[in-house]
C-alpha cells in the first residue's frame, strides 16, 4: 500500500508540473533611435537642433515616443518660415526627418537688397581655398589623396553661386535648378580609361555672414568653413549609418544625402571646380559655394 501511495504522489507531482503556468520568455530588449534635425538659418548665424526619440522592442512590439514641439527663435525685423515645429508621435515606422527654418526680412525694402560689390580676385581666392580645405580635411580622414582645384570654370560657377545666394536671400531657399545649363563636362559622368567616374553632380552650401564686419572676407570664410564642415559631417553620419552600421534604410533629407559625402571622398575624383558668390547686405548677406568633383 505504501508503494502505491508513493507512485500516486509521483504521478500527481508530474501532472502538477505539466499544468503549471510559466511566464513567457522574450527576446533580449532592443532599441531604435529616430532623429528629427531642425536646421535654423538665422541671419548671420546657423544653428542645429537634434531631437532623438528612443524606442524599445520587447517581444514583437515596439514602444512609442514623441518629438517635442520647437519654437523658432525670434529675430527682430525678420519672419521665420515656420514659427513652431509641432510635436510629433514617433513609432517604429517613423523615419529620420530634417526641418529647415529660414528667415525673410519683414520690410520689403530690406529684402530687396543690392548685390555685394566685394568680388576681388583676392577675396574669391580665399573663399575657394577655405572650401577646398574643408574638402581635403574629410578626404584626409577617409585616407584619400587630397583633391586639387582647377580654375577652368571659375567664371560660370561664380555666377551660379551668386545666383543661388541671391535666391536664398530673396526666397529663403535654394535648389539645383539651372544645373543642366552648365557646360556638359560638369553635368555628365566622366569616362577615364573606359571607367565611368561617379561624381554625383554639384554640391551647394549657402550661409549667412555679417557684411557689416570690418573684414567681410574673413566673416565669409569663417561662416563658410563652419557651415560647410557641419553639413558635410551630417552627410558623413548618414553614410556611416546607412552603409557601415546599416541602421538606416531611408533618407528623408534630400538636400543632405550621403551621396555628397561619397562623392567628396571618391578616390577616383582628383579635381574640384569651386565657385563662390555672395549677395545681400548687413545681417541679411549670404555667401554660397558651388563645388564639382571630377576625375
Amino acid at each position: 500500500m505504501r508503494k502505491q501511495i508513493t507512485v500516486l504522489a509521483a504521478l500527481a507531482a508530474l501532472i502538477g508540473l505539466a499544468t503549471t503556468t510559466t511566464n513567457p520568455v522574450y527576446a533580449k530588449t532592443t532599441t531604435k533611435k529616430v532623429t528629427r534635425t531642425i536646421k535654423v538659418y538665422k541671419p548671420g548665424k546657423y544653428t542645429q537642433v537634434k531631437q532623438t526619440a528612443t524606442l524599445k522592442k520587447k517581444g514583437r512590439k515596439w514602444t512609442t515616443s514623441k518629438w517635442k514641439s520647437y519654437k523658432a527663435p525670434s529675430v527682430s525685423g525678420y519672419k521665420a518660415s515656420t514659427k513652431t515645429v509641432k510635436a510629433a508621435k514617433v513609432t517604429s515606422k517613423t523615419k529620420n526627418k530634417t526641418v529647415n527654418i529660414t528667415y525673410k526680412a519683414n520690410n520689403t525694402e530690406k529684402a530687396a537688397v543690392k548685390a555685394s560689390t566685394d568680388n576681388s580676385l583676392s577675396s574669391q581666392s580665399q573663399l575657394r581655398q577655405a572650401a577646398l580645405n574643408v574638402v581635403n580635411s574629410f578626404r584626409a580622414k577617409a585616407g584619400v589623396k587630397a583633391v586639387k582645384m582647377s580654375s577652368k570654370y571659375n567664371a560660370v560657377l561664380d555666377k551660379r553661386a551668386t545666383e543661388k545666394a541671391k535666391q536664398y536671400v530673396t526666397t529663403g531657399t535654394y535648389d539645383h535648378s539651372g544645373y543642366n545649363s552648365l557646360p556638359s563636362y560638369l553635368n555628365t559622368y566622366p569616362i577615364v580609361n573606359g571607367k565611368i567616374i561617379y561624381h554625383g553632380g554639384e554640391t551647394l552650401h549657402a550661409c549667412y555672414y555679417n557684411a557689416q564686419s570690418g573684414d567681410a572676407t574673413a566673416e565669409m570664410k569663417s561662416s563658410l568653413t563652419s557651415t560647410f564642415t557641419e553639413n558635410m559631417q551630417a552627410e558623413k553620419d548618414d553614410y556611416q549609418a546607412i552603409v557601415v552600421k546599416k541602421t538606416r534604410k531611408n533618407i528623408t533629407n534630400i538636400s543632405g544625402t550621403y551621396e555628397h559625402y561619397t562623392m567628396m571622398v571618391d578616390s577616383g575624383n582628383h579635381t574640384a571646380y569651386i565657385g563662390v558668390g555672395h549677395y545681400g547686405s548687413g545681417s541679411n548677406a549670404m555667401v554660397c559655394v558651388v563645388i564639382e568633383f571630377h576625375a
